[in-house]
């Protein structure tokens, strides 16, 4: 009965707490807000793209973007986090739109989007992945699991044996299980269980629409007035590399960037949020003068700018029990008031 209720409770209390004033976002004028978005894509695309809790739909995304625009002052995450450092505080808190992964559907479709309501992007790239359209490593996992599991779950629970998650419930969550389960595994093991998926798939799984944006495009991207900075050279979790591979995935994405971009690129975001001492002071020899991590949050006075925090936003935990997209609920997702995950 508790478990049924929960919804219900919830709805009443976002829209509550916004009534009386508690999340609205003029509450917090001296905060740094950052949000998080990956997939940007169309129904079909949506439908077939194996990690729903990262990937929102075109209209969602409208309707997430008008919301920022009408009650934030959004600027790219550099000029933001600078201006709220300096201590400007507007009577619409900053905020800023961050994307993780640098793929082609964030020029295809968020950018278009942003444009429409005048407010700018900040896109984190990992440098080799758009180098050579690679396919990042989650998404060929779970691209590649996806089809397994919808073909011979016998052998997707052969391959996938060394994880311990079971293959037998719904693909959708199986799949989000694997890739984290994944995550645990040291980079060779990881990258030997994406090879083995895919073979026993047969093959390659990434769909004909799907891809990284292109030099062309990026450089496009900062000409308008957005903002590109680094995810790594190619997405690997960065504690658990040696000094050598740190140093190259952090240092030389910068360097190739600043490079094909003709521009400074001074803001970095963890893959996965993973950093630690060693992680943030690599960063920082890097030259980059501020970095984004997954801790959740709104930024108060004083944050570190090299463990800045975040906000991931899904339209399944900004709807109501009834499945309609709720400002209050938004609202208090981005509220200090939300529980931490």
């Amino acid at each position: 009965m508790l478990k049924l209720l929960r919804p219900t409770v919830r709805d009443l209390t976002g829209d509550l707490l916004y009534k009386v004033g508690l999340t609205r976002p003029d509450r917090g004028p001296h905060r740094l807000n950052v949000v998080t978005f990956h997939r940007v894509l169309p129904p079909a695309q949506l439908r077939e793209y194996p990690l729903a809790a990262i990937a929102v739909s075109v209209e969602e995304f409208t309707w997430f973007v008008e919301y920022f625009a009408a009650h934030f002052t959004v600027d790219t995450f550099a000029n933001a986090a600078r201006r709220w450092e300096a201590g400007e505080r507007p009577a619409r808190p900053f905020l800023a739109i961050t994307f993780d992964d640098g793929q082609r559907d964030n020029a295809l479709h968020a950018v278009p989007v942003l444009e429409r309501f005048g407010v700018p992007g900040s896109f984190f790239v990992p440098v080799q992945a758009v180098q050579e359209n690679d396919t990042l490593w989650h998404d060929r996992l779970g691209y590649a699991a996806a089809r397994l599991l919808q073909s011979d779950r016998d052998a997707a629970s052969r391959v996938l044996a060394q994880l311990g998650a079971s293959t037998s419930g719904d693909v959708a969550a199986t799949v989000q299980a694997i890739v984290e389960r994944a995550k645990r595994l040291a980079p060779a093991q990881r990258d030997a269980l994406v090879a083995s998926t895919e073979r026993a798939a047969g093959g390659n799984a990434r769909p004909a629409w799907d891809g990284m944006m292109n030099w062309d495009q990026l450089r496009e991207i900062v000409a308008r007035g957005h903002e590109v900075g680094s995810h790594s050279m190619t997405h690997q979790l960065l504690p658990q590399l040696d000094d050598e591979a740190l140093r190259y995935e952090i240092a030389e994405s910068r360097r190739v960037l600043e490079a094909n971009l003709g521009c400074k690129v001074e803001t970095f975001c963890y893959p996965n949020g993973d950093a630690d001492e060693r992680v943030l002071q690599a960063v920082k020899d890097a030259g980059y003068v501020r970095a984004l991590s997954t801790r959740w949050g709104p930024n108060e006075p004083g944050a570190s700018r090299y463990d800045v925090s975040r906000c991931d936003i899904q339209g399944a935990t900004s709807r109501t029990r009834n499945g309609v997209l709720s400002e209050s609920r938004l609202a208090f997702r981005l509220s200090p008031l939300q529980p931490r995950p």
